[in-house]
């Protein structure tokens, strides 16, 4: 497999969607054929880390964004996963979408949701793993957004199922406490599970967690400033992608202690 060609766009994520669009379409435009980008969650929707999210969102004008960005996609040639709060069955899902160049899209949609999610939206009850097709052949992809990354057993199933990228739509910004270890929990989960992760959070000066690749070692690629809307690049080896420390993991203590039943111990 030759090199992959990655992307990560930040941006704000606010609800004027048709000026939001303008701006992927921009950016998207500026990077090569054949790629990956992943952007923020929310995108395509809106989004603010609040209950009060739910009253500020317009279906419509979601899907209206949706199928403009699913036309840039198939125009520029360059697949996304992006975030967008959408209407479903009846109920509202934390989504990510996959655009794949003239193809149906695809979604995940959030499992564990912010607290201020819950009760509001349905959660994802699976953790797939999509194909892609990029001019670097086809790829295995994961998604993980937001919070999810403090459940790193979420990651590591993406990665035991083949999973060799890991895209993070995410919207960790404005925290009246601040958390120092969201960076630390980014490096943590590309290392640990030895795969490419590419985060993309929301542009603010508050921002808890960067927008970067990362490789499987935990090194930081490439990265945006916090504050600016923009693009961070890089041209990825998927041979970099490893089971050496998943292969090792003790399994059968894991499970055998997870079978035991609490207050069992002794002491």
């Amino acid at each position: 497999m030759s090199q992959l060609s990655c992307a990560i766009i930040q941006l704000n994520t606010g609800f004027d969607l048709e000026a939001t669009v303008k701006r992927l379409r921009d950016m998207m435009e500026r990077l090569p054929e054949g790629g990956l980008a992943v952007a923020p969650e929310g995108t395509l929707s809106g989004y603010v880390n609040a209950p009060s999210l739910i009253k500020r969102l317009n279906s419509e004008a979601t899907q209206c964004a949706l199928e403009n960005t699913q036309r840039i996609v198939d125009r520029t040639g360059v697949s996304l996963v992006v975030g967008a709060c959408v209407q479903d069955e009846g109920h509202w899902r934390n989504r990510s979408f996959l655009l794949q160049p003239n193809k149906p899209s695809q979604h995940y949609d959030k499992v564990n949701l912010a607290v201020s999610e819950q009760g509001i939206f349905k959660s994802g009850e699976a953790l797939p793993v999509f194909d892609v097709q990029t001019r670097a052949g086809a790829i295995r992809l994961g998604i993980q957004m937001c919070r999810e990354i403090r459940y790193p057993e979420q990651w590591r199933i993406l990665a035991t199922k083949g999973a060799q990228i890991i895209a993070y739509p995410n919207n960790a910004i404005d925290s009246s406490t601040g958390d120092a270890v969201w960076r630390a929990h980014l490096i943590s989960r590309a290392a640990e599970t030895q795969r490419f992760v590419l985060g993309a959070n929301a542009a603010s000066d508050t921002q808890l967690c960067p927008s970067a690749i990362l490789s499987p070692k935990g090194g930081v690629i490439a990265q945006t400033h916090p504050e600016e809307i923009g693009v961070a690049t890089a041209s990825i080896n998927l041979s970099e992608v490893s089971n050496w420390v998943i292969d090792q993991a003790r399994t059968d203590l894991i499970t055998g202690m997870m079978k035991v039943e609490p207050g069992s111990g002794s002491g």
